[in-house]
């Protein structure tokens, strides 16, 4: 047991790291092969390196002092460039295709975690600003993990073998070399650190603007009604120019780092250079008249100074990757540490337990949900059988979507017992129930396609035949074939073409071909004239005979034909007799 308890202890380095590194080098890890093979190019490409400048600094000494030329020195110098480049293209080919497998996995689990979310999702941000999050700042992780991890240990790796090479040949060089090389980090540090904090404003930023060109382009209609496009635009226009702003400040960051770099390389080497050749023309102040090293000593260290400094160039170059990546990371790591709700349900109450109809589909007692110290919705008991419609009318607020909320699996922090067909609804396979539902919204969700893509999205294609008496029954296929290119007609996301009337029958059809039991439907006749909403409610009657249904709406259009009808108030739920509605 004890052995257990010790292998999860974090270790010494990771109590030290950020939640943002932690969940970057997790990541990192789950591509730990691929990293592994980069190295092994990583070590072939230091070698090639240090052999390369081995040979022609010998070729070059050679035609210098001897004006001899040595062929085979020639090939072996040729064949480390070759063998230089064929490992950098190996390395950076692996690093990529790391980076690309680590972001697509990402995503896919972000997408899955929203989709698990539903509705919650929305106690982080706006979906304008939740997509910006999965493709955006997923992809500004994409230097990090193809660059800017890989070079990690190719600062330490070459450096540490020119300094191998360089010590038994120069004190002075390699003391340069060790003294130099610390200044390189500290300012990359430095600068970093101000690209990390304008990069979380950019990103901030990107979400403002991109939750305000969803609303304004959801609200275009209004807009021009009220002949406030004007104010829209400019609004939108100040959103974009401080987004441009904080873009070019991460760009001034980025290349102040370089330049600086840059620097002090340059200086380094001509320090180097500078020792060399007084030593020499045997002019050093502390050596006169001798020299130092040989002139293959000297070129072998002249050719390998720029090579010691260029991979702490490099790592400074992108070292604002890291910020950046880490400034994403924060964003997505709201997004994954978000659960469904707040606090579990509440442990089973044996009393109410006891009072449970169990040959009922739906059986709730005393189920209520309390958030921030206010009720989202009073305890309601209820009972509803197989193949019963439902009726569930009441004032905004009250909590009816909150009780939908609740059947689609999508809040858990509920109060008192609830069963579905005599199981308690926490034991049920979330996934497996919710393939037994069909659920249709306020206000319908489509995707940029036609309109049969958006009918067949997410079930197996049918038939041709159970297509067309989906579309008959749902009273769809009538404007459909009106329509210039039937069913292929292109629908955007706000259904533009359609009418209100016509998008419901739409998610009508979706509901009989998804072959559902249970239809959930959350206002479906909000925003649609009395003769419209009529329409509707009376091809919700043909085609729901047989199902379970729970419709929830306000009272301004009556449902004559349901089962059942309750009122969901402050106070409670309060059956009340349908046929005396005129």
């Amino acid at each position: 047991m004890s052995k257990n308890k010790e292998a999860k202890k974090p270790s010494k380095a990771s109590r030290f790291k950020t939640p943002e590194v932690v969940f970057l080098d997790g990541l990192s890890n789950q591509q730990s092969s691929k990293y592994r093979l980069a190295q092994g190019f990583g070590v072939l490409f230091a070698v090639s390196l240090v052999l390369q400048a081995w040979a022609l600094a010998n070729v070059f000494s050679d035609m210098a002092l001897h004006q001899s030329f040595s062929l085979s020195l020639l090939v072996i110098g040729l064949f480390a460039i070759l063998l230089r480049a064929l490992a950098n293209f190996g390395r950076e080919r692996i690093c990529t295709s790391a980076s690309r497998d680590i972001r697509y996995g990402l995503r896919r689990k972000l997408v899955s975690h929203l989709t698990e979310l539903g509705p919650a999702r929305l106690r982080i941000d706006e979906d304008a600003a939740l997509s910006t999050r999965v493709y955006e700042q997923v992809d500004a992780l994409d230097d990090f993990f193809s660059r800017y991890k890989p070079q990690v240990f190719m600062v330490t790796l070459i450096p540490c073998v020119i300094l191998l090479s360089v010590v038994s040949i120069s004190w002075i060089a390699f003391f340069v070399f060790m003294l130099t090389a610390p200044l390189v980090i500290v300012f990359m540090i430095f600068v970093g650190h101000k690209a990390a904090q304008a990069n979380r404003r950019q990103f901030s930023v990107l979400a403002m603007l991109s939750n305000q060109f969803m609303d304004l382009s959801q609200g275009l209609a209004e807009l021009k009604r009220l002949s406030r496009t004007d104010e829209a635009r400019d609004r939108l226009s100040y959103s974009a120019e401080s987004y441009q702003k904080t873009t070019m400040g991460v760009l001034v960051l980025a290349f102040l780092s370089t330049a600086t770099l840059e620097l002090f390389a340059s200086l380094s080497i001509a320090m180097i250079a500078l020792y060399l050749g007084l030593g020499l023309i045997e002019s050093l102040p502390w050596q006169q008249g001798s020299s130092p090293v040989t002139l293959t000593q000297a070129m072998f260290l002249l050719l390998l100074a720029p090579e010691f400094y260029l991979p702490l160039r490099q790592l400074g170059n992108d070292y604002h990757a890291k910020q950046k990546a880490e400034a994403a990371a924060t964003d997505l790591l709201e997004i994954l540490n978000t659960v469904q709700s707040t606090a579990k349900a509440s442990a089973p109450d044996s009393n109410l337990s006891a009072d449970i109809n169990k040959q009922a589909f739906l059986s709730l007692r005393q189920v209520g949900w309390l958030e921030s110290g206010r009720h989202r919705l009073a305890p309601i008991s209820l009972d509803v059988f197989k193949g019963e419609r439902v009726w569930l009318s009441g004032e905004s607020g009250v909590g009816k979507s909150s009780l939908l909320h609740l059947l689609l699996g999508f809040e858990e922090a509920y109060q008192g017992e609830f069963y579905i067909e005599g199981r308690p609804f926490s034991e049920r396979n979330l996934a497996e129930w919710r393939t037994k539902l069909a659920w249709l919204p306020q206000s319908p969700e489509w995707v940029n396609g036609s309109i049969k893509r958006n009918l067949l999205l997410g079930i197996e294609a049918p038939s041709d035949d159970v297509l067309q008496e989906a579309l008959r029954k749902s009273q769809c296929d009538d404007f459909i074939q009106a329509l210039p290119n039937g069913l292929e007609t292109s629908l955007t996301e706000l259904g533009s073409g359609l009418s209100g009337g016509q998008m419901q029958r739409l998610s009508i059809a979706r509901a009989l071909l998804s072959q559902a039991d249970v239809w959930l439907l959350d206002e479906p006749c909000s925003g649609l004239d009395t003769e419209t909403a009529n329409a509707v409610l009376n091809t919700l009657n043909q085609v729901s005979k047989g199902k379970t249904l729970l419709i929830v709406s306000h009272d301004t259009h009556p449902i004559l034909w349901a089962d059942k009808h309750w009122s969901l108030n402050k106070g409670g739920l309060h059956e009340k007799n349908n046929q005396t509605i005129a």
